[in-house]
């Protein structure tokens, strides 16, 4: 019977809209096909992933006859109708007109990408919401759902932008036992024969007026034929160039590392297998990694596999737990650093990167598991699995819900980011070489100015080192140095006198109570005078937090043991003018510190032992910083 057979049609579409080929469908994947096949295929193909199997992707290369395409003649007749009815519009008459010439080449390159393991498309005879209905003739909608990655329903529209004549064929052989095939040409509105009606601007090669899939076996590819479960992509007039295998095993890495790593994930692409066991000889070869990428691919196979590297689960809120990894490099490794964390959401897909994490060389990644912080984080990213963005949710309340999640996990990741490289403690990454990136001044020398500006992260501004100096009297002079105290006069009223004027006690007079400014007696005797003196050789790292809230925090190991210390903190403008950071607040090692006249009073410190100064300030802007310790001595 006619209806019974093989053949394409081209819908009517009852007198409504016209289609055009460039929708907003095909334009999401149009920027970059071979990067967009890539990470759509092996999404999908992870998606239908048999439980405790790992989903295998082949991605093959092979030509055609012109002749061998499915219906030739009726797609060659479709375009001739479509550049006979858009033959006023030069833009699209042009599309057109390139597409027929590619169409009507000798040899047709072509690409199959089949995946094994997988459950096949299910529903393949069904006409309501099936996996292989959705796939075919669904759009912006999608059965998958949970930590699936793809949940958009237009990733299929990738196949289609690879094509140069937007033809694709569909077969499947699925657990049911199902096995069926489709073709797809996605043209635009023309004209039908002996109506004034005009098509959908979609064909379907089928076997009857509901365009049903053909209930047999499908293959193209002389060199394969399926046995087994999955699902396999024929598209037509591949958009291949020069460097597609590059591209395509540059995007599938940068996208599915993690997958790839824990075995959830194996591909081919032609001769090339990529798989756990492969990754490192591939990600050194520079045939198969686009150069620009290199970076973020070795990195993230660097956190996955340096026994070096610091992991640990974040708890965010009652949200959901994240892994972290994190790997600080050496002045001699930062090449190797993005200073990115790779922000990557089960099932192991990388969705975006957070940017700017440090200034000190080091490359992070975090792996969100199967959980509710998965699934809400799911539901707002764009079509492409790029971004997450809350605009995408009508509800106000929700999306405030969702922005400070959001902001809740960055600042885990940053904190805990900030907390690793400012720690000397860490032995695993060369912490102690991170000094190599931080402008050091000695004693009273200034540092380099101002800084970069900062969104929300650790800033490391600079670090302060005072020379050791040799002799060191009890009142030192401009270069820190002195032999012998100075005895000045005391003067009435003047703060900062170093000695009271006056006569003490070994000479026949009473002891002067001391300047509070400048020391105190002793309590053990009221013969000796104590004054504050700089303490020399103490190093200093400094880091603005949150240029917003002016949060900073200084760290330091103590070359002294010493009680009653005060710390300064000083700022410095464009011609090296001092002025003083107003302390609101602060805290040593998570203890809170005595403020007085913006100085930190009261501090005891221990020889050897770690320091780190929090403390909210007045300022917002970056500046060069001058710390200073004193002690009594």
């Amino acid at each position: 019977m006619e209806e019974n057979r093989k053949i394409w049609r081209f819908p009517g579409n009852n007198y409504t809209q016209d289609q055009g080929i460039d929708t907003a469908d095909m334009e999401t994947f149009a920027q970059d096909p071979i990067a967009s096949l890539a990470r759509e295929s092996c999404q999908n193909s992870i998606d239908a992933r048999i439980d405790g199997k790992t989903a295998k992707i082949e991605f093959k290369t092979f030509d055609i006859m012109h002749d061998d395409i499915p219906g030739v003649e009726r797609i060659e007749k479709e375009i001739d109708a479509c550049l006979d009815y858009r033959k006023n519009n030069q833009k699209l008459y042009n599309t057109l007109s390139n597409m027929k010439n590619q169409f009507n080449n000798s040899i047709i390159h072509c690409i199959r990408v089949s995946d094994f393991n997988t459950v096949g498309l299910k529903g393949v005879s069904r006409t309501d919401d099936s996996p292989f209905f959705l796939l075919t003739k669904g759009t912006g909608i999608s059965d998958k759902s949970g930590a699936k990655g793809g949940s958009k329903g237009i990733g299929k529209f990738a196949s289609f932008v690879a094509s140069s004549f937007n033809t694709v064929f569909y077969s499947t052989l699925n657990v049911d036992g199902e096995k069926g095939y489709i073709g797809i040409c996605k043209l635009c509105s023309a004209k039908m024969d002996n109506t004034d009606e005009k098509t959908v601007g979609i064909g379907y090669y089928g076997i009857d007026e509901k365009n049903m899939p053909i209930l047999e076996d499908f293959s193209i590819d002389k060199s394969f034929s399926r046995t087994t479960t999955g699902t396999d992509i024929y598209i037509l007039g591949f958009r291949k160039n020069n460097n597609w295998k590059k591209e395509l095993i540059t995007k599938i890495l940068d996208s599915f590392m993690s997958a790839i790593y824990y075995e959830e994930l194996e591909i081919k692409v032609d001769d090339i297998d990529i798989n756990k066991n492969t990754l490192s000889k591939i990600i050194d070869n520079e045939d198969y990694i686009l150069k620009r990428s290199f970076n973020n691919i070795k990195s993230q196979y660097i956190l996955l596999t340096d026994p070096n590297v610091f992991r640990n689960t974040l708890d965010i809120e009652d949200y959901g737990k994240v892994d972290i990894f994190l790997k600080g490099f050496s002045k001699e490794e930062s090449d190797l650093a993005t200073n990115e964390c790779v922000m990557i959401r089960y099932p192991y897909m990388k969705i975006k990167t957070l940017p700017r994490i440090s200034n000190v060389p080091c490359s992070a990644m975090c792996i969100i598991g199967d959980n509710n912080l998965n699934s809400l984080l799911r539901d707002i990213e764009n079509p492409q699995h790029t971004n997450w963005e809350v605009n995408r949710i009508d509800d106000d309340d929700m999306k405030s819900e969702l922005r400070h999640i959001i902001k809740t996990l960055n600042d885990s990741i940053i904190n805990y980011v900030y907390d690793k490289l400012s720690s000397s403690e860490i032995k695993e990454t060369d912490v102690e070489g991170a000094s190599d990136y931080l402008p050091g001044i000695e004693d009273n020398n200034l540092g380099t100015g101002e800084t970069d500006a900062i969104v929300e992260k650790p800033k490391i501004v600079k670090k302060v080192k005072n020379k050791v100096k040799d002799k060191i009297g009890i009142v030192p002079d401009d270069d820190g140095n002195s032999l012998s105290p100075g005895l000045g006069e005391h003067e009435e009223d003047r703060e900062g006198s170093p000695i009271p004027d006056g006569n003490n006690d070994s000479s026949g007079g009473e002891t002067h109570d001391s300047n509070n400014e400048t020391g105190y007696k002793n309590d053990e005797s009221d013969k000796e005078i104590m004054t504050l003196v700089q303490l020399s050789g103490m190093q200093y790292r400094l880091f603005v937090t949150n240029k917003n809230l002016g949060r900073i925090v200084i760290s330091f190991t103590s070359l002294y043991t010493k009680e009653n210390c005060e710390l300064e903190l000083k700022y410095l403008d464009d011609s090296n003018t001092k002025y003083d950071v107003t302390i609101y607040d602060c805290k040593i090692n998570g203890i809170p510190v005595v403020i007085d006249n913006n100085k930190l009073k009261n501090i005891k410190i221990e020889e050897g032992k770690k320091y780190k100064v929090e403390m909210d300030t007045n300022l917002r802007e970056l500046y060069t910083f001058e710390v200073k310790m004193y002690a009594n001595r």
